[in-house]
């Protein structure tokens, strides 16, 4: 068998040593990169950087031969944009105000050339394996770097740099595009972060709200199973003002741990039971007790996580509904099930009515025109 020989003289990395002022000014983050600030900070990195190795000085970027449009965020990157790809950290901390008064004078980039951020993003996972120590909420912070981060917008609340909600939201709404989507890398990130964008913003200026959780009370605090169903929530619910608005409700209800009340036959104020987000409150009071089916506190497509999914959905369908609860129907546990069903119907009817608003907005256009 006679082998041919592959070109590869464009697939080489150029070299050049130059000042580390400019490698900090003038190659940017790469769109997708961590909270390298943070991780500056942190004493392994400080430990790691505080004794100058020649390692250090090994540093590698990307530069874009055209201009280019991120498909996700629309921002806009010139031609002749640098990124670096490897080697954030240590540039952060080598210029931050606690590591002392020395940088080096110089770093040796090894890059090349590419034509698109895809490919920029490519790069960068090179040397950012998700199998690295870097933590998956680390990822995350890279991909609402990119997706928020030109418009002045920052995520920091922790209840929203979990993976495993946004992961598992973007499946459930999204179940023929990422259903077979796993692996938390930085690419699958930022492409679920972007289709939930709005319900992840929405969610925001709730948690940001002064009054949610701003009354101490002995229910469960917030965690992640809440994050998810209050993100695919707003994704059913968005275009339904009077459910949206009941869902807010319903989230800073939970929040306070305040259960809505009736006065008994005594004239006594108890605690309403045919309302639902007061079963939804109670049940997870009882998270550590083991002992509820409705109630888990792992997000993993176990069946326990699934019957749990279909509580949580099931007990805000029915109070954004307005409906009262007496016991929980036999059929409980396949709501998440029936959730997707509906969520199909809904995507459909909403494709139908974009389809004809722009069929209207064509037709008025060309009508317009037939009269000039």
């Amino acid at each position: 068998m006679t082998k041919q020989t592959l070109n590869v003289a464009d697939l080489f990395y150029q070299q050049e040593i130059i000042d580390s002022k400019e490698w900090h000014e003038d190659w940017e983050c790469c769109p997708t990169q961590r909270d390298h600030e943070e991780r500056a900070k942190k004493p392994k990195h400080q430990k790691k950087f505080r004794k100058l190795q020649s390692s250090h000085l090994e540093v590698n970027g990307v530069i874009l031969d055209k201009d280019c449009v991120c498909t996700e965020t629309g921002k806009e990157y010139k031609a002749g944009t640098k990124f670096k790809t490897n080697g954030h950290t240590r540039d952060e901390y080598w210029w931050a105000d606690y590591s002392g008064d020395l940088v080096p004078e110089k770093v040796r980039v090894s890059y090349r050339h590419v034509n698109s951020i895809e490919e920029v993003i490519r790069e960068y996972k090179m040397f950012d394996s998700p199998d690295d120590v870097e933590q998956a909420s680390d990822r995350l912070d890279g991909a609402y770097r990119d997706i928020f981060r030109h418009r002045g917008i920052q995520i920091t609340d922790g209840k929203l740099r979990k993976v495993e909600p946004i992961q598992y939201a973007a499946q459930q709404c999204f179940p023929v595009k990422y259903g077979d989507m796993t692996k938390t890398d930085v690419i699958n990130l930022r492409l679920w972060v972007a289709d939930l964008e709005d319900s992840i913003l929405w969610l925001k200026a709730i948690f940001d709200n002064k009054d949610f959780g701003k009354k101490k009370h002995s229910f469960s605090g917030h965690i992640n199973p809440f994050t998810l169903t209050y993100l695919v929530s707003y994704m059913r619910y968005k275009d339904e003002p009077r459910k949206l608005e009941l869902l807010e409700k319903f989230i800073f209800r939970v929040s306070n741990g305040k259960l809505s009340g009736i006065q008994d036959d005594e004239g006594d104020w108890v605690p309403d039971d045919s309302c639902p987000c007061n079963r939804f409150i109670k049940d997870w009071s009882m998270l550590k007790t083991n002992t509820l089916p409705t109630v888990f506190a792992a997000i993993n497509g176990s069946d326990q996580s699934n019957n749990m999914r279909s509580f949580c959905l099931l007990m805000v369908d029915m109070f954004v509904n307005e409906r009262e609860l007496t016991i929980l129907p036999n059929n409980w546990r396949k709501t998440l099930s029936k959730w997707y069903d509906d969520w199909q119907i809904e995507v459909k009817r909403r494709n139908l009515i974009a389809t004809k608003q722009q069929s209207e907005v064509l037709e008025s256009a060309f009508n317009i025109t037939s009269t000039v």
